[in-house]
C-alpha cells in the first residue's frame, strides 16, 4: 500500500508541490532528480533541461538511494521526498547527496516531523504500512545531518498543521495553518529544507618576494 494515493496523501503532496514552487523557479541547470515514496512530478516546471525519476509514470532509472548511481559532481538539483522515513543509513544516504551534487547545486528535502500531528499518528496508531512504519526525524536531526556532510543549509521551515489521523477526509483549514505558523511554528506536519553545495576553493597566498640589493658598479669609460 502506498499511502501518497490515498485522498489525504495525495492532498498532502499537493501541498507540498505548492511550497516548493517557489523554490524551483529560482534554480537552474542540466539534471534535476526527485527521490520519493510518491508518483506525482513535483518537478515539471523546474527550469532544469534534464529530469530523473525512479518512480511514477515517468520513471526512468532504477537506484538504490544509498548508492546513488551517478559521477561526482554531476546533479545541478535533488528533490528529497519523504525517504528519510525508509532510509537504512540517513548519514550515508546524505553523504551520496552530497558526492552528486555539483558546486553550487541544491537539494530540496521533506519529510514528516517527529513532533507533530504525524508524528503523534506513528505512535499511537501502529500502521504496519510506509511511511508510518518508518523512522521519523526531527527537523534539527536532519539540518546536523546536512551540515556532516558538508551541506550549508539556506532555507528551514515547518508546514502543514492539519490533522492527519484519518486516511479519506483531507479536510484543509486555512484556519489551522494560521493559527500553527502564529502559536506552534515548530510543530508542522512536515520540514521543507533547502541546501547548497558550497566548495570553497583555497586562494593561493601571495609570495613575498625579498627585495634584491642593486650592487653599485663603477663603470669606467675607455678612450682611444
Amino acid at each position: 500500500m502506498n499511502w501518497f494515493d490515498s485522498k489525504t496523501g495525495e492532498s498532502l503532496v499537493d501541498f507540498e508541490q505548492k511550497i516548493v514552487q517557489e523554490y524551483l523557479e529560482q534554480k537552474f541547470g542540466y539534471y534535476a532528480l526527485q527521490l520519493g515514496d510518491h508518483e506525482k512530478n513535483l518537478i515539471q516546471n523546474a527550469k532544469v533541461k534534464y529530469h530523473i525519476f525512479t518512480r511514477g509514470k515517468e520513471k526512468n532509472i532504477n537506484l538504490d538511494p544509498e548508492w546513488l548511481p551517478f559521477n561526482f559532481d554531476s546533479i545541478d538539483l535533488t528533490l528529497c521526498f519523504h525517504l528519510f522515513e525508509g532510509v537504512k543509513n540517513p548519514q550515508k544516504f546524505m553523504d551520496e547527496l552530497h558526492r552528486v551534487t555539483i558546486s553550487g547545486g541544491y537539494v530540496i528535502l521533506c519529510g514528516f516531523n517527529l513532533f507533530s500531528f504525524a508524528g503523534l499518528r506513528k505512535m499511537i496508531k501502529f500502521d504496519n504500512f510506509s511511511p508510518w512504519n518508518g523512522n521519523f526525524l526531527s527537523i534539527t536531526k536532519i539540518q546536523n545531518l546536512l551540515k556532516q556532510s558538508g551541506f550549508t543549509i539556506r532555507e528551514s521551515k515547518l508546514e502543514h498543521f492539519q490533522p492527519i489521523f484519518s486516511d479519506n477526509k483531507p479536510n484543509f483549514s486555512n484556519k489551522l495553518e494560521m493559527i500553527g505558523n502564529r502559536w506552534f511554528p515548530l510543530l508542522g506536519n512536515v520540514y521543507f529544507l533547502v541546501a547548497e553545495k558550497v566548495t570553497l576553493s583555497k586562494i593561493p597566498k601571495k609570495q613575498k618576494w625579498s627585495r634584491i640589493k642593486q650592487r653599485k658598479t663603477a663603470i669606467t669609460k675607455i678612450y682611444d
